[in-house]
């Protein structure tokens, strides 16, 4: 069995996220917590542990900033699943983390004790959100934190234990003056997570999703007017698609010569380090996903929880919900199998589903 959670709190909001956030200075986390045992207890009452006798293979909390979420209340979350379906010996346990600022040794220790304690409650994978190791491309992301301080991050992140670390990468990223200089500072951003040594990379091109300030500032660029916001917005014109190719296939072939598979459209991973969670999606399994905006596919049927935060504190269980048809359960196979290196097995693909497909 699949799980994913959402944990909404985040410090700040990136230039390009679309996703369900929740600012720390709103506050909430009491009332959130709460709703979520709430859902935790109702979604889960409802499954026969002996469907599942290998019990949670994966548990993902994403997010938001999930490790602005205590240990303390990890562990009483997990303790509270584990009631219902045990974890699986072998399960895989992620926490998504923004890399933080090492300001001093008294953060340096706060912040060590504070991974060592994830480490403690069960989780056994760290997912951090780097996306460059160029500060000019951090700075036109909005991210907060310094391309020095995502290296510490991840350092620190390793000297606690961590074994399973996943960076998130992304390219096509203005500030550039020249086609070249976009491909100069990815192929450090590339060269510095192979030196990290890190586990697993997902390489992902920025892309504008709508209703975001990006999404503004781009539409503002295209246009080329000469006002004081037009020039602000000038270093947003995103660079074309013959680029973005170059990008990917540099980042392809950089990873795959320093000895990651690319198993997947956008993600490279050292032997053995496949990410179970991800699969699960692109092999269209079931996943019960819980928390704000949270979409989940249970029994043929696909559901998002409320993105509204205070709707769901007060009724974690509202959510739009419908079945797929046979020919969409199909289709989704394809689609979804076909991001993977692998592909789509039609033998298999027909003994699921009764079909047959030529």
């Amino acid at each position: 069995m699949h799980t994913y959670i959402h944990i909404p709190f985040c410090e700040s909001r990136c230039i390009y996220c679309d996703f369900t956030v929740r600012l720390n200075k709103y506050g909430g986390y009491e009332d959130y917590l709460s709703a979520l045992s709430r859902e935790i207890d109702s979604r889960f009452a409802t499954i026969e542990a002996c469907d599942f006798p290998d019990g949670i293979n994966t548990l993902y909390f994403g997010g938001g900033t999930p490790a602005l979420v205590s240990a303390d209340n990890y562990q009483r979350l997990l303790k509270q699943i584990s009631k219902y379906l045990p974890l699986s010996k072998s399960a895989e346990i992620t926490i998504e983390a923004n890399p933080t600022a090492l300001k001093n040794e008294t953060a340096r220790s706060k912040l060590l004790k504070q991974f060592q304690d994830y480490l403690m409650v069960g989780f056994n994978r760290i997912s951090i959100g780097v996306q460059s190791f160029e500060n000019p491309q951090l700075k036109a992301l909005s991210r907060i934190h310094s391309a020095e301080e995502a290296i510490a991050f991840i350092q620190l992140c390793q000297s606690v234990g961590w074994e399973n670390i996943s960076i998130d990468l992304m390219y096509a990223v203005p500030p550039y003056s020249t086609p070249e200089e976009s491909v100069q500072r990815w192929e450090n951003t590339i060269e510095t997570a192979i030196d990290l040594n890190v586990q697993h990379i997902s390489a992902y091109g920025l892309k504008v999703e709508e209703n975001t300030p990006l999404a503004r500032l781009s539409a503002l660029s295209e246009k080329k007017e000469s006002s004081k916001v037009r020039h602000t917005a000038a270093q947003y014109n995103l660079p074309p698609d013959e680029v973005n190719v170059s990008l990917y296939e540099l980042a392809c072939q950089r990873l795959t010569a320093a000895g990651y598979i690319q198993y997947e459209f956008s993600n490279f991973a050292k032997p053995g380090y496949v990410s179970k969670h991800n699969l699960a999606y692109w092999d269209t399994k079931d996943v019960l996903a819980l928390g704000v905006s949270a979409h989940g596919y249970w029994k043929g049927q696909r559901y998002v929880n409320t993105a509204d935060f205070e709707a769901y504190c007060e009724n974690p269980l509202s959510q739009d919900s419908y079945h797929d048809s046979k020919n969409e359960r199909i289709e989704n196979a394809l689609i979804f199998g076909l991001r993977k290196l692998a592909g789509v097995n039609i033998t298999d693909l027909e003994k699921k589903y009764h079909f047959d497909f030529w």
